[in-house]
């Protein structure tokens, strides 16, 4: 969930653009931690930016904010929602579909108490050995192992991880348990 998408935006405006599309793609009230988190995620908008920007959403009026649950959530208004999906700006398709997939999967990682992990270790006959483990509730639910002969090899596995983690813990539980409705009901957009 940590790859660089595109260099960093510079400009405020694009800025608070790529804010308002994740907000308004994921389409719930969020809380201020939530909005952080998703959106520097990538690399794409730096913290202190971030801090930047969002205040001045809240002032013209884009993002509103509600604390009548006791918690401090934020939504996108009706002049927020029309700035995300009438302003161009200078962010990259490919871009605004993967923070927003990486943003579903981190908001519904959290919901779930889920999570993974995984390193590569070099062995003493030159190999390396991936390991993967996905957790729910803090406790190790898959772990898995694969000794591969080459460097390379195992960082081709860390990155397709890191691309659909979900997805391919989908396909473990499909292939181990041979239920095929693992995959087909796999849905990178939907929050849980």
């Amino acid at each position: 969930m940590n790859e660089t998408l595109q260099a960093p935006l510079r400009d405020q405006s694009d800025i608070k653009i790529f804010i308002l599309f994740l907000m308004d793609s994921i389409a719930r009230p969020l809380d201020f931690i939530e909005i952080n988190d998703i959106v520097i995620q990538n690399g794409v908008v730096r913290p202190f930016d971030f801090c930047l920007a969002f205040p001045d959403l809240l002032e013209t009026g884009h993002i509103a904010m509600d604390d009548s649950s006791g918690v401090e959530l934020y939504s996108v208004t009706a002049l927020g929602h029309d700035a995300a999906q009438s302003l161009p700006g200078k962010i990259l398709n490919t871009t605004k579909e993967k923070a927003l997939q990486n943003a579903v999967l981190l908001l519904n990682l959290r919901k779930s108490n889920a999570g993974y992990r995984y390193n590569t270790e070099a062995l003493p006959n030159g190999k390396y050995l991936f390991h993967l483990y996905y957790t729910e509730q803090n406790e190790d639910v898959i772990s898995l192992s694969v000794v591969t002969d080459t460097r390379k090899e195992a960082e081709n596995m860390e990155i397709e991880l890191e691309h659909h983690p979900d997805m391919f813990r989908r396909a473990l539980l499909s292939l181990l348990s041979n239920n095929p409705g693992e995959i087909d009901d796999y849905a990178p957009y939907q929050l849980i």
